[in-house]
């Protein structure tokens, strides 16, 4: 069984956010997807089950500790190596990612030596605008400020964050200093991503505030449309997103939100290297 490296919201290789992908994981429980998620020491790992159509597959995202309902780079980066193994020199291909409670629509096209892939996230759902009690609150668990010009809300696309705006210093700063799980969970949220309006930057890390991720698609939606609705960026036109800098990674997440409201998420993509399995599906837990 071969597995795939690539790189999601890459201008070139080494930069963007790092995936582990499995092209066809025929065979494998979702104990040996978690066991290989955390061996491959990605933030996240795709593996891809064929269906009866050519261009749609059953997509499971895990990351280090459970398995996503909802994620971005992962199925931009599975779109791209969709297209280097069965759409051969086409310029343009489409697809359907099939996650346990949305299908997703996803493009590829061949750009220089990688490609671009974009997703339509659908509709963003606008969840609980926090006090402004717990926003500062929040905002000093991670050592920051709350941006108090703009409200932080739950938001989601398929995963809801807690969109918190906080100047830049803060975001410069930020680290986890607190348990949030208990407001979390009180507000429905899974994440808090950390967002400097001004430069349209943002930061987010894993519930334990130890892993911070490079570039997070399954963000990119909700803040697209959260900054559409606020007016800081006009409907059906593109526009960007950052993320990356701290960890030396900058990454570039295109955006957009038509006019009736759906979301799409975009970026290049590299492939960097392909590895293959010594075990047998039966070896593995």
């Amino acid at each position: 069984m071969q597995y795939w490296q690539l790189d999601v919201f890459a201008e070139r290789p080494l930069a963007g956010n790092g995936l582990a992908a499995f092209a066809d994981a025929r065979g494998l429980s979702a104990s040996a997807m978690q066991a290989l998620t955390i061996e491959l020491r990605q933030f996240e790992s795709i593996f891809l089950l064929p269906t009866a159509s050519a261009d749609c597959f059953r997509a499971h995202i895990f990351t280090a500790e459970e398995e996503l309902p909802f994620a971005g780079h992962p199925l931009l980066g599975a779109a791209a190596l969709l297209h280097h193994l069965h759409a051969g020199e086409q310029h343009e291909s489409h697809w359907q990612l099939e996650l346990r409670e949305k299908t997703v629509p996803l493009s590829s096209q061949r750009r220089g030596s990688g490609f671009y892939t974009e997703m339509n996230q659908g509709n963003a759902e606008f969840g609980a605008v926090l006090s402004s009690q717990q926003a500062r609150w929040l905002a000093e668990a991670f050592g920051s400020e709350h941006d108090s010009r703009h409200p932080a809300q739950v938001v989601s696309t398929g995963l809801p964050y807690v969109l918190l705006p906080v100047s830049s210093t803060g975001l410069a700063n930020a680290r986890q200093r607190e348990n949030m799980q208990p407001l979390l969970d009180e507000l429905g949220a899974a994440f808090v991503f950390l967002m400097d309006v001004d430069a349209a930057e943002g930061r987010t890390w894993d519930p334990e505030g130890v892993i911070e991720d490079i570039a997070t698609g399954s963000a990119a939606g909700p803040v697209a449309a959260w900054r559409v609705a606020r007016g800081l960026n006009q409907s059906g036109e593109p526009f960007s997103l950052h993320q990356g800098r701290f960890l030396r990674r900058p990454s570039q997440l295109d955006v957009q939100v038509s006019a009736d409201g759906q979301v799409r998420v975009g970026g290049q993509v590299q492939l960097l290297a392909r590895g293959e399995l010594l075990l047998s599906a039966g070896q593995l837990p």
